[in-house]
């Protein structure tokens, strides 16, 4: 099950063009195919202080036919390759996850 209130684990600027989305890390810079914006908006989102579903109504707006499961799918795959974390009260020590690496190949949201 992916994270319940998914947060961005990098700091490092999202950056949009020619139909893909460039994630800037501190040494290395991810990029995914994202030709309608949807995979930009997601990450927007998702700062911790929205769940899942809030999130799916906020990407419905401009993505109608987006559905839970796909959100889901997605936020999955990201926090798998260490994009995405849960969002998790203060006090409370966080498990360390592998960080992301340019090498990992994500298909987050292909299907739109």
């Amino acid at each position: 099950m992916p994270a319940q209130r998914p947060r961005l684990t990098i700091t490092g600027p999202l950056l949009r063009g020619s139909g893909q989305l460039h994630i800037v890390g501190q040494r290395e810079v991810l990029t995914i195919s994202d030709h309608d914006g949807v995979v930009h908006r997601l990450l927007g989102l998702a700062d911790g202080t929205r769940d899942r579903p809030e999130i799916l109504a906020e990407l419905t707006i401009d993505y109608p036919l987006l559905g839970q499961s796909e959100v889901d799918e997605a936020l999955l795959e990201l926090e798998q390759a260490g994009l995405i974390e849960d969002c998790m009260p203060r006090g409370r020590i966080a498990s360390s996850r592998r960080p992301w690496s340019a090498g990992h190949e994500l298909t987050v949201l292909s299907s739109l």
